[in-house]
């Protein structure tokens, strides 16, 4: 196999690790705006809501919400180096 064609295999190994390092960088920001929405979303719904049981239940939710958020939040920094 010529050198010029193991280059080019080579250069397209890698460009497609980098392309999908990328893509997993912007599918955990797609998360996070998704995480924040529902965030602010049980939020406003816990203020408005009286029912001490539905209270609860949107606590235990937004409790929920915000343990994923944290934990999409660690990783994408954990790829902040590999996202640039």
């Amino acid at each position: 196999m010529p050198v010029e064609k193991l280059f080019k295999k080579l250069n397209d190994y890698l460009d497609k690790g980098e392309r999908k390092k990328r893509a997993h960088c912007e599918r955990i920001d797609t998360l996070l705006e998704k995480l924040n929405e529902k965030e602010k979303d049980f939020e406003g719904q816990l203020e408005k809501e009286t029912d001490p049981d539905k209270r609860k239940r949107l606590k235990i939710e937004l409790k929920i919400v915000q343990a994923h958020l944290e934990k999409a939040r660690v990783r994408r920094e954990d790829l902040e180096v590999k996202c640039k």
